[in-house]
């Protein structure tokens, strides 16, 4: 799960990737349609905020969090959460994530306060976020008091569920990241349309630790050559010819070595929402957690 993790926030830190993700989220929920926010709009900030609590300052982290700049203005502090699993509290997580960064602005003299916004990447493929996406809702309060209280909404990007031709609004590497969840879901094969990758390293690792599939590694070590340009199909036949060889040496057939990790991966992301460790889930599947 760390692997994942890491893997996740290495891909999104890349200008031109977490800009395609934000303009994407904008325009299919009523925002402007085309790129709102360029690359270079964008600056890396600090991911960690501080909160005092029983008279102690303490740091949480965010995965991965940029300002969005006209020239030395800020329009925006935008930050990317992902999610393999559903969290029933995501919303007051969140809510606690941004008070801190507007809690930082209030600090800072003569500055203009500016907006914090904040993506949810929910890359589950067995169920759809079915937990509150409001702070009032995931609060046990009466109903009396909810008129009074101040809310914070979850904007919850359901990769697994996207059509397709809202993955054709990506025009990032992350294209290829989210036919790939699609297709996790939908059971149909990941082949995506052919193109060059930008961020190869970044990409491949992704794939491999959303898959569990430890040929993407193996491939990049062997297929890849740093600064290399890189056609997707390509890396994918690489992949694909070394699944057919350990299929052969098996005596499985590929299509048999895919049906058992899918079963494999559905178990074990049933175990993690059951309560079992994702460390467990792993051990009992024989997948990285």
């Amino acid at each position: 799960m760390a692997d994942k993790d890491i893997a996740e926030k290495s891909l999104e830190w890349f200008n031109d990737v977490f800009a395609d993700i934000v303009n994407a989220y904008f325009a299919f929920n009523g925002g402007k349609n085309g790129s709102m926010i360029q690359p270079d709009d964008l600056q890396d900030t600090k991911a960690r905020s501080l909160y005092k609590s029983d008279g102690e300052i303490h740091e949480q982290e965010r995965d991965t969090v940029k300002l969005w700049k006209s020239g030395e203005a800020v329009i925006s502090l935008l930050g990317i959460e992902n999610q393999t699993g559903i969290d029933p509290l995501m919303a007051l997580r969140v809510f606690g994530y941004e008070g801190g960064d507007y809690r930082w602005q209030l600090t800072q003299k003569g500055l203009k306060p500016y907006p914090v916004i904040t993506i949810v990447l929910y890359f589950g493929t067995e169920r759809r976020w079915t937990q509150p996406r409001t702070l009032i809702e995931t609060l046990n309060a009466p109903d009396y008091l909810r008129p009074f209280m101040n809310d914070c909404r979850l904007n919850v990007l359901e990769l697994a569920w996207l059509t397709n031709e809202q993955i054709k609004a990506f025009k990032s590497d992350f294209r290829y990241i989210a036919k790939q969840v699609q297709c996790a879901r939908t059971g149909e094969e990941f082949m995506p349309e052919d193109g060059y990758v930008e961020h190869p390293d970044a990409l491949f690792k992704l794939m491999g630790a959303l898959t569990g599939d430890q040929r993407f590694e193996a491939a990049i070590n062997d297929f890849y050559k740093k600064g290399e340009r890189v056609m997707i199909k390509s890396f994918l036949d690489n992949v694909e010819a070394r699944g057919i060889s350990i299929g052969e040496a098996r005596g499985i057939s590929i299509g048999e070595a895919r049906g058992e990790e899918r079963a494999r991966r559905s178990i074990m992301e049933r175990l993690i929402a059951g309560g079992i460790s994702p460390q467990q889930a792993a051990a009992f599947t024989g997948l990285n957690a």
